[in-house]
């Protein structure tokens, strides 16, 4: 489809992507039979449409592009223990790039002379395009802004946050801050048009760019409003990631919870906390702190505990599971967790998301709201997908002492851990922090929460527990403005369309596609796999209609006939009128024969 803009101007719509055709069989984006593509960004989900052309590609991504099987043949282990958290969606194959660009930088096509300019911000190092044509000036954006003063999603833009020395994991839409900044930059060019990579044209770019930015910021100051990482580094680190982040100064945030001395019976070692009976035998909950099985041979030594009875896995992370085995065999305790986060943890390399161990974990997984009793405690499992969707809570209670609240990562006294938006913190009623927060309110609020990174427990007020809940109420309805994808949640859920399992290893394999349908209503999903060189599709499912706030299974089996040594298999996802390519990725792997 041709949709003329402008005089002389027009841009073509393949796939999806637009197409900006240029003289001499140049086009921006791409096009069936263009020589040379200029390409905005390195993103494979808009890169697959130059096609075989020779690419100009901007400066800073340009080795992402051409040499992609590096960046895989490393991630197959960097994807494990990873606090980067940069989305994955780059080239799954290497393109040829014959010329780098950066701002500042002319090329000329026939009568045509294209200006490059720096506009970081869904990716790192990406750039856009500003050319004439027909009395009118245009610039091609990539994906820097989408029509409707929208943008297509919100994890793209986690990265570290260089100032604070932040890690990538912790750098909630950290290049936000760029994105603005560019977004200003694209503002004064003074465009008639700007050509986003996909989506309708922007025909009023300043009053969009301007709606864009007011929605960003809005969005980031509900974020750190509520920001956990506050009590954790402090006012000014918060002040200062907030500025970066939103081009201004944040709002007042909320008031930090009360806190209080844990009690006698609870021993605090690392990020780990031991819960000891008066019969002395102990239970720990979680087992990630590098020197946890020293210390509780310390503690063992010098009486503090007899024996280690059980050990309870809040959640999937490196930092709380990397040493349950090793200590559940060295003191033959039995390990617990609840039944949502089970095959997470006994499988953890089936899956791709943030700080995954390399230690898979056996234990009892226990169902929700399941009560048993240990020793003179009762204990009580739950589903509390706070920090990350795959998490659980553990309430404890003794009579005539406080009642317990285990919560993992999931609050601090500042508010809520959901600084890495890879971690999939939905934002619907019933869903995410709104879930564990009604959790906790059907408890009573009487509990004392315990995180065992934070030292002394806490709990909220009802003050607090309604600034929480309206700060998230708050995000639901911006991000459903933010993106262009039928519901919230997409904009946050980078697995939304996942793989499993993520990595495969053998000559013929079987996999899944699984698409969470975030809608109220059936949509109709369609897939189609791209088999990388070297393996052949034997079966794969394309069609499917998934019910509303449902998932859906699409399965498929592939043949190794002459495979790398890894090779990467993507999917192709369209729904609800977007036919998005190469969306997401598992890792296929040759046996080591």
């Amino acid at each position: 489809m041709r949709v003329a803009i402008g005089v002389l101007a027009c841009v073509a719509v393949y796939g999806q992507i637009n197409s900006v055709p240029l003289p001499e069989g140049a086009a921006i984006y791409g096009a069936p039979g263009a020589r040379t593509v200029l390409v905005t960004h390195a993103r494979r989900d808009v890169l697959w449409a130059a096609g075989e052309a020779g690419l100009v590609a901007p400066e800073g991504e340009a080795r992402l592009i051409s040499e992609a099987g590096k960046f895989w043949s490393l991630f197959r282990q960097t994807r494990f223990h990873d606090y980067a958290q940069k989305s994955t969606k780059v080239p799954e194959r290497e393109y040829a790039v014959t010329r780098t660009v950066k701002g500042g930088d002319t090329l000329t096509y026939g009568d045509v002379t294209v200006r490059v300019i720096d506009t970081p911000g869904f990716t790192p190092g990406a750039v856009s395009y500003v050319y004439e044509r027909g009395g009118k000036k245009y610039v091609a954006t990539g994906d820097l802004i989408y029509n409707g003063g929208r943008l297509f999603d919100l994890y793209s833009l986690q990265d570290a946050v260089a100032e604070t020395k932040t890690r990538g994991y912790h750098g909630f839409a950290a290049r936000a801050g760029q994105l603005i900044a560019s977004l200003r930059k694209v503002r004064e060019v003074g465009a008639d048009v700007l050509v986003p990579a996909r989506g309708p044209v922007i025909t009023k770019p300043a009053a969009e760019i301007d709606l864009l930015i007011g929605r960003l910021q809005a969005l980031l100051d509900s974020h750190f409003a509520t920001d956990a990482l506050r009590w954790y580094w402090g006012p000014e680190s918060w002040q200062t990631r907030a500025t970066l982040a939103m081009g201004k100064a944040p709002s007042a945030p909320m008031p930090m919870a009360v806190e209080r001395d844990l009690p006698g019976y609870v021993i605090a070692i690392g990020n780990s906390r031991l819960l000891v009976s008066t019969t002395g035998a102990a239970f720990l909950l979680d087992a990630g702190y590098p020197q946890i099985v020293e210390k509780l041979e310390e503690l063992q030594a010098a009486g503090r505990f007899r024996n280690l009875e059980g050990v309870w896995v809040t959640h999937y992370h490196d930092d709380h599971t990397d040493h349950v085995s090793k200590v559940a065999k060295k003191f033959g305790a039995k390990v617990f967790f609840n039944e949502r986060i089970k095959d997470i943890v006994e499988n953890p390399g089936r899956y791709r998301m943030p700080c995954l161990t390399t230690s898979p974990i056996a234990g009892d997984a226990r169902g929700e709201g399941e009560r048993w009793a240990w020793r003179e405690f009762q204990f009580t499992s739950y589903f509390f997908p706070g920090q990350t969707l795959y998490h659980g809570g553990l309430s404890v209670e003794r009579e005539g002492a406080e009642k317990l609240f285990f919560v993992g990562d999931s609050f601090t006294p500042s508010g809520t851990d959901d600084y890495c938006l890879q971690n999939r913190n939905f934002v619907h009623a019933n869903e995410g922090y709104r879930y564990c927060l009604d959790l906790l309110e059907k408890l009573g609020g009487t509990h004392w929460l315990i995180n065992q990174h934070v030292l002394p427990m806490f709990r909220y007020d009802a003050g607090q527990m309604g600034r929480m809940r309206e700060e998230l109420s708050k995000r639901e309805r911006l991000l459903a403005e933010l993106t262009p994808l039928p519901d919230a949640n997409y904009a946050v859920d980078e697995s939304w369309a996942r793989i499993y399992p993520y990595s495969s290893r053998g000559k013929r394999v079987s996999v899944e596609l699984r698409v969470d349908n975030h809608t109220a209503k059936p949509q109709e999903f369609r897939v189609r796999w791209n088999v990388p060189k070297g393996w052949e599709l034997v079966s794969g499912e394309q069609r499917a209609t998934v019910a509303g706030k449902g998932t859906g299974t699409f399965k498929a089996v592939l043949q190794a006939v002459d495979a790398a040594e890894v090779s990467v298999l993507t999917v192709d996802v369209a729904f609800a009128g977007f036919d998005l390519r190469r969306w997401t990725e598992a890792l296929l792997e040759r046996d080591g024969e």
